[in-house]
Formats: structure tokens, C-alpha cells, sequence
């Protein structure tokens, strides 16, 4: 049975149903891809735009509102000492191609909203914000301040939340409406690093003048190119490796020659990082053909035998002796996203994963240690340590009691998740949905899409979460 808060949280959402959708629409519509940066838009023109749109709209709610150089704002509602943060977002990764719709359309087709950013994360954006608004019309007394805390920065680097702790009071508690329900007191440390091989070679000692593949780190490369200068002989000899490759191996390869270059293709399939078992990945496959062409040089065969040693096509990290596991999340990750070849140099960027248990420093001593001796350096880029929180935690408990009692699903446990969310800024934060159990993960992907019917449930749910916390 609903208690008298969840009574007239419900009822005021249902009420403002069509007024939440439309307000999601508007913000989706608004295209928040970083950009160069410019005066007082530190991360450029369009998330600066959503940015300040969510502030105007609280600013007509009626609530307190306050812009952080561009960096990031809040909503606040209530007094006491103690604060109670909501953590979201307003910018978004780039659209990609094969859309049904617009990307930006926002169009809605079968109770579901198509748009980038839809679900991650502006639908729970602005459902926190009207959930907000339904405490504070229920003139229910709460002892905490809420502050909903709008970053313009999540998906490029996480720059806006330490802007935004610089000036103001970490919450003493908070939760961020970007993954998964129901409470997440666990994310898995992210790691990323350059991996450099310097070669004294020069342009007269190997046939290979160019390498590239991947766009970023975070995703499983769909595609690698090669460009060989060969004589005629010898590009003979590598289009009928190309023909056993292409056999063999399970990649696409495709070529283009001239009388003095050849260019190969070499094309994998394409996943995220955070789940490279389900790509398979160009720039491995590459290595493995260049390693047959033993008129490459000396050096660089060296380096391709290497990386299939010890790198190959696992994405756990095995054969460089850290498949880290532990007992509250998932094994350790390991995905070469980029590489680059230049004469006198070759690099990689790698994307890891690891459990919330693990240490990153032995992570760093493992690959330097199976590398060093094949001269082969490791450098970190950018480090996001795991998050973890008790699950007895207030915190913890009292999202849990939410949840449970919103949907009736009285087994429902605290999870833990691979990917990172604004929780890991702050000591005492935790992700809670808004995606339910048997619902596709759809952030960051062609089509991305808002169940609408979700949308509306987790307002409620979250309402009710504000309140339970800061009453």
C-alpha cells in the first residue's frame, strides 16, 4: 500500500505527464556534442546551450539556480546543513550514422522517444527536476537541502565536476540517474593508457609507410589500414596473403595498388570497450597480416610478433598476466582502440576495465613488466578508480527500500557495473536508474531511444527517493 508522500508524488507526476515529455523533447533536440571551446563555454557552443536551458527551465519552476562558468550548474530546493545530490548530465556522445530518425528529432514512435541523449542522460535530466517539483508542492518537511547538480562534461572527460567541487559543498549524500536500477553500489575502474614502441628504424628499411586504425580508445576498432610500398614482386606475394587471410582468419580485407603503393583494409566489427567479447578487433586482425609479410623489417616484425604474443585477440588481458578478477564485479577488460605509425615510432591506446577490488598500480606492473623486455612502454592517459559503497549504507538501503516498494520486486538486490557514471566523483554516490531489468541498453548507440512509460515510472521513483533521503 502507497504511503501519503508516494500518493502525492504519483499524482503530481501524472498530472504533468505531457508537460515532462515535452520538456525532455526540447532538451533532446538541443545537439550537446563537445566542440571547441569558447569564451565563458568551456566545452563549446552546444552543451553550454542544454546547459543553460535546464537552468532556465528550473529558473520558470521556480527554483534557485546557479551557473558555474559554463562548467556545470544546480537546482536547489529546501535548507538544513546537509545536502542531498542529484548528479546528471546534459551533454552527449556524437550521433554516428544509421538512423531511423533525425537524431535530434526527438520524434516518438511506439511509446518510445528516438534521440541522442535521450536516455543518457537527458530524460532522466529533466525527470528529476519534475520530481523535484513534486516534493516541494507536497510541502512535505525535509531536514536536507536537494541540489540537482547538471554537468555539461560526462562523456569527454568528466572535467565539470571537480570545477564544480572546487566552488561548492560536496553533498553529504548523492545518486545519479544514469544506469541501470536498481541501486549501483559498485563501478569498475577505468584505465586508459598509450603504449609506445620507439623503432630506430628508417623509411629505407621496411616496406611500410603508413599504419592507422580506431577513433577512440572506448570502442573495438571496425577498421585498419595499411599503405606498403612494394615492387611488383612483392605485392604479388602480399595480394595472395591477402586471398589465405582473408580464409583464414574471419576478417574483411579489401586492398587498392598503384606502381608505387599498396593500401589494405583490413575490417573487424565494432563494440564498446566495456564489452569488447562482442567486437573483433581491425587492428589485431592487421597485426596478424602484417606479421606474414617477413620483407617488413626487421624491427617491426619484432614488434607485430610481440603484440600477438602477448596481446593477440584477448580482451581480458591473459597472456599480459593481468586477468584480474574479484568477487563483486566482472573480470578485468583489456581493448586496443587506436594505433598510429609513424617512422621512429609506433603507438597504441588501450581502454581497461578492471574490478572494483583491484588495484591499478598492479595492473601498470603486470603490462610493464611482460612489455619492458621487448622495449615497449606504458603510460597512463587518464585514471578513473572504481567506486564503491557499503551496501548497508543508508544510502544504499534507503534506494533500495524505494525501489522495492515502487515496483514489487521485494528480491531485488543492490548491483555493480562496468560502466562510470558521475557517482565516482564523490565519496558517498551511487548510480539508480533509470534503466529497468530486462530494458536494452541503448545509450551511446544508433537509435537510441527513451521508453516513455520507464521515463515516467523512475520521476516517481525518484521523487519518492529525494524525499526518503533528505526528510
Amino acid at each position: 500500500m502507497m504511503d501519503n508522500s508516494s500518493i502525492l508524488f504519483e499524482g503530481y507526476i501524472e498530472a504533468h505527464r505531457a508537460e515532462i515529455i515535452h520538456e525532455i523533447q526540447k532538451l533532446v533536440r538541443i545537439k550537446s556534442v563537445e566542440e571547441k571551446p569558447e569564451e565563458g563555454k568551456p566545452f563549446g557552443e552546444g552543451p553550454y546551450k542544454a546547459l543553460t536551458h535546464v537552468l532556465h527551465t528550473g529558473k520558470k519552476m521556480g527554483f534557485p539556480c546557479k551557473n558555474f562558468d559554463g562548467y556545470a550548474g544546480h537546482i536547489e530546493y529546501g535548507e538544513g546543513y546537509e545536502t542531498l545530490g542529484v548528479l546528471v548530465h546534459v551533454d552527449v556522445v556524437p550521433e554516428g550514422e544509421n538512423w531511423v530518425f533525425p537524431p535530434y528529432s526527438a520524434r516518438i514512435e511506439d511509446g518510445k522517444m528516438y534521440g541522442r541523449g535521450a536516455y543518457d542522460d537527458k530524460g532522466a535530466c529533466i525527470a528529476a527536476m519534475y520530481a523535484l517539483q513534486a516534493v516541494k508542492e507536497s510541502n512535505l518537511p525535509l531536514q536536507r537541502k536537494i541540489r540537482i547538480i547538471i554537468g555539461a562534461n560526462e562523456e569527454t572527460g568528466m572535467k565539470d565536476i571537480p570545477y564544480y567541487l572546487e566552488r561548492e559543498k560536496e553533498p553529504d549524500l548523492a545518486f545519479s540517474p544514469d544506469a541501470p536500477f536498481p541501486a549501483v553500489y559498485g563501478e569498475k575502474g577505468i584505465l586508459e593508457l598509450v603504449i609506445k614502441k620507439k623503432l630506430s628504424s628508417t623509411k629505407k628499411s621496411s616496406c611500410l609507410l603508413s599504419l592507422g586504425g580506431g577513433s577512440s580508445a572506448k570502442v573495438v576498432p571496425g577498421e585498419c589500414t595499411a599503405v606498403l610500398k612494394l615492387d611488383e614482386e612483392k605485392r604479388r606475394t602480399v595480394e595472395n596473403s591477402l586471398k589465405f587471410f582473408n580464409r583464414g582468419f574471419g576478417y574483411h580485407t579489401s586492398y587498392d595498388s598503384d606502381s608505387q603503393e599498396m593500401t589494405i583494409i583490413i575490417e573487424g566489427k565494432e563494440a564498446y570497450a566495456t564489452k569488447p567479447e562482442e567486437g573483433k578487433n581491425a587492428i589485431s586482425g592487421m597485426m596478424y597480416f602484417l606479421s606474414e609479410i617477413d620483407f617488413i623489417g626487421k624491427e617491426l616484425l619484432s614488434f607485430l610478433h610481440t603484440y600477438i604474443e602477448k596481446i593477440g585477440e584477448e580482451y581480458d588481458g591473459t597472456s599480459l598476466n593481468c586477468n584480474f578478477a574479484d568477487d563483486i564485479s566482472t573480470p578485468l577488460t583489456f581493448n586496443i582502440g587506436t594505433i598510429k605509425y609513424s617512422v621512429g615510432t609506433i603507438e597504441m591506446k588501450a581502454h581497461i576495465r578492471y574490478p572494483i577490488k583491484t588495484s591499478h598500480e598492479d595492473i601498470l606492473k603486470s603490462l610493464r613488466s611482460s612489455l619492458a623486455q621487448d622495449g615497449i612502454e606504458v603510460e597512463i592517459e587518464k585514471i578513473s578508480k572504481p567506486l564503491y559503497v557499503e551496501k548497508n549504507s543508508f544510502l544504499v538501503q534507503t534506494l533500495m527500500k524505494v525501489y522495492r516498494e515502487a515496483t514489487g520486486d521485494t528480491s531485488a538486490q543492490p548491483v555493480t557495473m562496468t560502466g562510470g557514471t558521475y557517482a565516482r566523483t564523490m565519496k558517498n554516490a551511487v548510480a539508480f536508474g533509470p534503466l529497468f531489468p530486462g530494458e536494452d541498453q541503448v545509450a551511446h548507440s544508433p537509435n537510441e531511444y527513451l521508453n516513455i512509460e520507464s521515463i515516467i515510472k523512475a520521476t516517481k521513483i525518484y521523487a519518492k527517493a529525494m524525499y526518503e533521503l533528505a526528510k
